[in-house]
């Protein structure tokens, strides 16, 4: 009865490998879009560091921090938009070939005032989610992963 169950276990297994390894060689995916454009980094490198050792912990945290210290927003709950549009020209400069994802963002996410409802008001999230959402709609080609 034992060596029927471990070769019981064994098929299934190697059944398993077989199907993921089909596929996996057929190239379909179910990956969120957002893993098929190869953004560089936003952040600059000190909010990031600081951000990160501790990391704050819970949905929008380590977001709120980083925008904190790269001096993002005016209080808690305000953007400071001229200081956003001025981080994502700079960055802009540094990553030629995202002119129209940088337009994008600074025309859906800094321009309007949005609200991406997460249980609670978080603006860092819901300005670095759009983003994120500008920046995969106009993604580079040379960018573009899938």
């Amino acid at each position: 009865m034992i060596r029927l169950f471990a070769f019981f276990t064994v098929f299934v297994l190697a059944t398993d490998a077989d199907v993921l390894t089909k596929e996996r060689s057929r190239g379909a995916t179910l990956k969120p879009i957002s893993a098929c454009c190869e953004i560089p980094e936003l952040g600059d490198p000190k909010p990031l560091s600081e951000c990160s050792n501790p990391r704050p912990m819970g949905p929008c945290n380590d977001v709120q921090c980083i925008f904190e210290k790269s001096g993002f927003l005016t209080d808690k709950n305000t953007l400071n938009k001229e200081a956003y549009k001025k981080h994502l020209q700079r960055w802009l400069e540094e990553h030629k070939g995202w002119t129209a994802a940088v337009e994008k963002a600074i025309t859906d996410c800094v321009d309007r005032d949005l609200r991406q409802y997460l249980d609670y008001p978080c603006k860092a999230y819901d300005v670095f989610t759009c983003t994120g959402i500008a920046m995969l709609k106009k993604c580079p080609k040379d960018y573009w992963k899938c």
